[in-house]
């Protein structure tokens, strides 16, 4: 579904308190104020592309906010990834603090307050994922929040095009080919968010080989035959040390192979672009083959069947 919110025939001295009402039912917990004594214009399109919430948005110069209040009453949980189109905006969280220009990216994380700052007519584009769908610890994640990523080179060159792209495309993004996209949208900000910790975080050959090793397992999980043998051949290291990365961190390698599995596909049954699709296909999609396994592996880790969650997930209105 895709919503549209725009100023153009609205009164001048109406514009803003109609922006903040509309937009609020959009983003949620968020104080906003104009910078400019000049009459208020503003567009914004959003939609859906399954779980992940795609907005493109141009705009007269304000502050937008999230305070300790606003996230106590509001119970977000997401990652907000923005890519700076035109104009100049100051990201703010943590105490860190950047100025994003054209072509530039940063990430927020929606559970923490944070704000932007737009001191003049900018346009932008804001991609929200749920945090559970990021194979990245949190706490490693927030040394990363606020901070400038150009994308002038590496993965920030692939990520700000893409974006870019979802952003300027106007029939919206539904049908069978949702999955798909929402799956390259959130590996492509694994692999922006992965880059960005080898570079930036401090960490011992313990933590960047962890780091290498689960970007590798994300981009497999759909391989029925990914083992802990093939990941650490694939890495020339040892089955013996392999497990104890994973032990280190009070999990095993095939519990979390599992785990990222069974958030995929709880993902994909989520999606009302897939409703159509046989259980078994979603399971198969993430590499699990044997669908009684499955459905006794799902139960016991959301409570409920997996027909069940799907029956309820699609009744509280997800994604399209």
């Amino acid at each position: 579904m895709r919503t549209i919110v725009t100023t153009e025939s609205v009164a001048r001295t109406e514009r803003f308190d109609h922006w903040t009402f509309e937009m609020s039912k959009v983003f949620h917990g968020l104080d906003t104020v104009p910078l400019s004594r000049t009459p208020f214009h503003g567009n914004a399109a959003t939609e859906e592309i399954g779980l992940l919430h795609l907005s493109s948005i141009s705009a007269g110069p304000l502050r937008v906010r999230r305070t300790e209040q606003l996230v106590a009453r509001h119970d977000d949980d997401f990652y907000k990834v923005a890519l700076q189109l035109a104009g100049t905006s100051m990201v703010e969280q943590d105490g860190v603090r950047s100025t994003l220009r054209p072509g530039d990216l940063t990430i927020c994380d929606t559970s923490r307050p944070y704000s932007f700052t737009y001191t003049t007519d900018f346009r932008t584009v804001l991609m929200a994922l749920p945090r559970p769908m990021l194979p990245v610890r949190a706490d490693a994640l927030r040394g990363l929040t606020a901070q400038r990523i150009t994308a002038d080179g590496g993965v920030g060159a692939i990520v700000g095009p893409f974006l870019r792209s979802l952003g300027e495309q106007s029939h919206g993004h539904a049908g069978p080919a949702t999955g798909s996209l929402m799956d390259g949208a959130v590996s492509l900000v694994t692999a922006l968010v992965t880059e960005r910790l080898a570079r930036t975080v401090p960490s011992t050959p313990q933590e960047a080989m962890m780091l290498r090793v689960r970007a590798y397992i994300e981009t497999r999980l759909s391989d029925p035959t990914l083992t802990p043998d093939s990941i650490a051949e694939a890495h020339g290291i040892s089955r013996r040390y392999l497990f104890k990365l994973f032990a280190s961190e009070d999990t095993t390698v095939s519990g979390w192979i599992r785990m990222r599995r069974l958030e995929r596909c709880a993902r994909d049954l989520s999606v009302t672009g897939a409703a159509e699709r046989p259980i078994s296909m979603v399971a198969a999609r993430w590499g699990l083959l044997d669908c009684r396994h499955f459905s006794r592996q799902f139960k016991a880790a959301y409570g409920e069947t997996p027909r069940d969650f799907r029956r309820r997930a699609l009744a509280d209105g997800p994604g399209s």
